[in-house]
């Protein structure tokens, strides 16, 4: 009597479910019926009219590029198997290529972002705010940032055909870049010429081994190198990794609000960092129009705290945060959802961060007159210190 009673529940219960599902599937019909009746008879005319085949998996996938691309949001991205593959790669700084980031700029034009000295791109002649025209003859129109990366990747000693376009000399140049395996870090530290005391210290990008690379190179140069002051220079660094972002913060400040984030609903977050030992010396912050997403967290944490003085140009101004969502076949979803701002509640999305001392380099010129600013302001701190 008891399973009879379980049986005749459980059917009760599916009936009532599918009834839910088909009275939901009625009222989008009803509801978007030109849409939906579009939809299907433009994949009708497809199966049976065009010259081109394509099978059920591929109509799936263009239609999920297409809801994304109907956001008209340029971090948003429907990435196959191979680009998401590509994607944790790089979050993971072991990949293979070229050796160059690559940035939307304004426009949405790929904009390659500081060749990694040494690699192959760096060798060639490739150079700082390139816009890429080409990859491999394809045009780069409407090409995403992570296709183009995904296109420029590719098996130790192929050959990657590059056409890019540079601003300053108005002209088109090629180049033929034989791909290596890329497996530059993050960070780079020395001391400055003739300031033994002042530390500096290259961000290249926000990855999974940035924070540890970080603490490595900041142990030599305070316990083995005595410096006394430090210069963070993240220019032309596009972003990467949210949470090494916060992380890095938490090497500089102690229980101080780094970032806080507003998603679609107004559910606000608020991260800080953790409280304990950090780093307490002087610090100046190299930044530039380059400096994006992750960058723009670490240079707004600092800023905003009065842990650091900022030296340089205004920057990019990404204040979005993107999510990726793993799909069932392989690829991936990134989407934006979240905005964050400053912890003095500055939204900077398409506004940049004012840096404290504003200079720019001349293109042209080998002289980095940032940096010698950034000395400059560093060596005045060490002087009223001492």
């Amino acid at each position: 009597m008891r399973k009879n009673r379980l049986l005749k529940g459980l059917n009760i219960f599916f009936t009532g479910l599918g009834l839910l599902v088909a009275a939901l599937i009625v009222f989008v019909l009803l509801t978007n019926f030109k849409a939906v009746s579009t939809f299907a008879y433009v994949v009708t005319l497809v199966k049976t009219q065009s010259l081109f085949e394509l099978n059920g998996t591929q109509i799936i996938s263009g239609a999920g590029s297409g809801i994304v691309d109907a956001l008209q949001d340029p971090y948003s991205t429907y990435l196959d198997a191979a680009t998401w593959n590509d994607l944790k790669e790089r979050i993971e700084a072991k990949f293979g290529g070229i050796g160059v980031y690559v940035q939307q700029d304004s426009a949405n034009r790929l904009k390659i972002v500081a060749p990694m000295e040494g690699t192959p791109a760096y060798k060639e002649g490739v150079k700082n705010g390139d816009i890429i025209i080409k990859i491999n003859g394809e045009s780069t129109a409407n090409m995403t940032q992570d296709t183009a990366v995904h296109m420029m990747r590719g098996d130790p000693g192929t050959q990657l055909n590059l056409v890019v376009y540079r601003d300053f000399d108005k002209k088109e140049h090629e180049f033929n870049i034989v791909r290596e395996i890329i497996n530059i870090p993050s960070v780079q530290s020395e001391t400055i010429k003739d300031h033994p005391d002042i530390g500096y210290v290259r961000l290249n990008q926000f990855t999974a081994q940035s924070y540890t690379e970080m603490l490595n190179n900041l142990t030599t140069l305070l316990d083995e190198k005595k410096v006394k002051g430090l210069i963070l220079d993240i220019r032309n660094n596009g972003g990467g990794e949210f949470e090494a972002s916060v992380n890095i913060a938490s090497i500089f400040l102690s229980g101080k609000e780094v970032v806080s984030s507003v998603d679609a609903d107004g559910n606000k977050e608020v991260r800080s960092s953790l409280p304990g030992n950090t780093v307490t010396l002087p610090l100046v912050v190299l930044v530039n129009g380059d400096s994006a997403s992750a960058a723009e967290i670490l240079a707004g944490a600092l800023q905003d705290n009065k842990r650091a003085v900022l030296v340089g140009e205004k920057t990019y101004g990404k204040g979005l945060v993107q999510t990726v969502f793993p799909l069932p076949d392989g690829g991936a979803l990134k989407l934006t959802t979240q905005k964050y701002f400053t912890p003095q509640g500055n939204d900077i999305n398409k506004i940049g961060i004012i840096p404290d001392f504003k200079v720019s380099n001349d293109p042209d010129s080998e002289k980095d007159k940032q940096l010698e600013q950034a000395v400059s302001v560093m060596a005045e701190e060490l002087a009223r210190a001492s």
